[in-house]
């Protein structure tokens, strides 16, 4: 299966407290995993998902700093729109 889009919930991302700014910087962070998923793909033989999957896995594969720069930066962003009722004391 390959897939052709991604469909991104913009009413979940605003109820978070997201503005336009903040959606552009979400779309770099979906384009920057894009790319790094385009250069895995380029050095896998096969099109195959269980190839793609244990290229990654493999001492060939040389791409963990930029997924774990881009996972760092995610979070950081992300921290700063808490879910509404997740992490907050109950105060009944």
């Amino acid at each position: 299966m390959v897939p052709s889009g991604i469909r991104i919930g913009t009413p979940a991302l605003a109820t978070r407290g997201l503005l336009k700014d903040d959606f552009i910087k979400v779309v770099d962070f979906i384009h920057d995993g894009v790319q790094i998923a385009i250069k895995v793909k380029g050095s896998v033989k096969s099109s195959k998902l269980k190839d793609f999957i244990e290229f990654i896995k493999s001492d060939n594969f040389q791409l963990w700093n930029s997924i774990v720069d881009l996972k760092k930066w995610v979070k950081s962003f992300a921290s700063q729109f808490p879910l509404s009722g997740v992490g907050t004391k109950n105060l009944s």
